[in-house]
């Protein structure tokens, strides 16, 4: 899955426009955020086939593919160090309760926040990346 050639502005866009979702499971969270921005730089669509509407749905979803990090290796291929992310690589984290997926976009990712829209936070923070 190759980026299109124009993904530097299109990651611009795509994070600019979600600045201010608010959060909702099923419609902005990381895993529709990080699948959007894989759609926007790829035409592929890594969530294809899954749904959820809520929390409780979520994790369904995510048991049935083995969990968060089986879920996006099936679809985006095997990690690589956080510290080896190229700016609009996918990352996983671990910011709240639970593991997220954010984007990178430099010396930070960007992800979807509980509180209210993006939270941007150093890739320190991330465990690992996917290339996209």
């Amino acid at each position: 899955m190759a980026r299109r050639e124009d993904w530097p502005a299109r990651l611009a866009r795509y994070v600019d426009a979600h600045r201010d979702t608010p959060f909702g499971w099923g419609s902005f969270d990381c895993v529709l955020f990080a699948a959007g921005w894989v759609r926007e730089a790829t035409g592929a669509d890594p969530t294809a086939g899954l749904v959820w509407t809520d929390e409780r749905s979520a994790q369904r979803v995510i048991k049935s593919v083995g969990g968060l990090r089986a879920g996006v290796e099936s679809r985006l291929g095997d990690p690589v160090s956080a510290a080896l992310a190229w700016r609009g690589d996918v990352v996983l984290h671990e910011m709240s309760r639970r593991p997220g997926l954010g984007v990178c976009v430099g010396a930070e990712f960007a992800a979807p926040s509980e509180d209210d829209g993006l939270m941007f936070v150093p890739m320190s923070a991330a465990r690992m990346a996917w290339r996209v």
